[in-house]
């Protein structure tokens, strides 16, 4: 028996597809109030301690905003330009956990989630910057 590559695309409805994609900016805002809280200083990783502890969490937190306005407002280059940063901060700091904690025993999930995090972010924005806006017509403006 062979298997053959079936006709269903995975495509999210468009229904569903706002919740989904809203994962990736509200992801950004909850860890960015958590930074904006505070944290334990010993726990942090050394890339974390780069920067004023508030200043990550103010970057993810503008950041995830910037998006969600960029959603709510249509507004292409917005959401890409706070995808983009969101997604740099989240791999930055996904690759400071991951120097600190992953060794033959594990510690990777934190790693991982904070860069899947940014890699769906990049994803996105590339996804978006890709889509071809429609050429402006030229008689409206005469």
């Amino acid at each position: 028996m062979i298997l053959r590559r079936g006709q269903w695309r995975p495509l999210i409805p468009e229904r569903w597809r706002t919740a989904v994609l809203a994962v990736i900016p509200l992801s950004m805002i909850v860890i960015g109030v958590d930074y904006c809280l505070g944290e334990n200083t010993p726990a942090l990783t050394e890339i974390e301690r780069a920067a004023p502890v508030w200043a990550w969490g103010a970057g993810l937190l503008v950041s995830g905003l910037v998006v969600l306005a960029g959603y709510a407002g249509r507004w292409r280059h917005i959401a890409i330009g706070g995808l983009h940063v969101g997604g740099a901060l989240m791999l930055t700091l996904g690759a400071g956990i991951a120097v600190e904690t992953v060794d033959t025993t594990g510690g990777f999930r934190w790693a991982w989630l904070y860069g899947a995090v940014g890699l769906a972010a990049w994803g996105a924005a590339i996804g978006y910057w890709m889509q071809v806006e429609p050429p402006a017509d030229d008689d409206e403006e005469r």
